[in-house]
């Protein structure tokens, strides 16, 4: 599939209860706060997206990627090869009232991967949005290569002391 068959915006009721689900190969380029963060636009990202209803009726969306990308090294400065396998699941929630009682409850999940959302309103969500949010958040907040080849340290020359001159003068005399 393409990128033309992710939906521009969709609304988490109706596509959890059609129990929707895509899997598209989109290209980095179309991400473009993304491409900000990277060394090259080449690669492309498979997204998948899966709705359905939580064990308490509230609409969940899945993301999944999975991408190879470049960014740059943090210590060395050359490009690093970052490898993204990540889902997320967002439980949509009426508002952000029931927001605050489930962060309140013990009901909330201390699952990194699952969080509540509150219910956008209108309701709906722009696609590309809410996938280039989770790459962002997916990538490392410090890109490293495991082992850098850094450049050796050319040995700097050693300076005169400014006053080793005048102790040379003194040792004269």
């Amino acid at each position: 599939m393409s990128s033309a068959d992710l939906q521009e915006s969709f609304d988490p009721n109706i596509i959890a209860r059609d129990a929707f689900a895509i899997c598209v190969d989109m290209p980095v380029s179309a991400f473009p706060r993304l491409v900000d963060l990277l060394t090259s636009t080449n690669g492309v990202v498979r997204v998948t997206l899966k709705a359905s209803m939580s064990a308490d009726q509230r609409p969940t969306t899945t993301i999944g990627l999975v991408a190879t990308l470049e960014q740059s090294c943090q210590r060395c400065l050359q490009p690093v090869t970052v490898v993204v396998d990540h889902v997320h699941t967002v439980e949509w929630v009426a508002d952000e009232a029931e927001l605050a009682r489930l962060d309140a409850s013990e009901e909330a999940l201390d699952n990194p991967d699952w969080e509540f959302l509150p219910m956008p309103v209108p309701p709906k969500v722009c696609t590309l949005d809410l996938v280039e949010d989770e790459l962002i958040l997916s990538l490392p907040i410090v890109p490293l290569h495991e082992v850098c080849a850094l450049p050796e340290a050319a040995p700097e020359p050693a300076e005169d002391h400014p006053f080793a001159a005048l102790a040379r003068l003194k040792r004269l005399n």
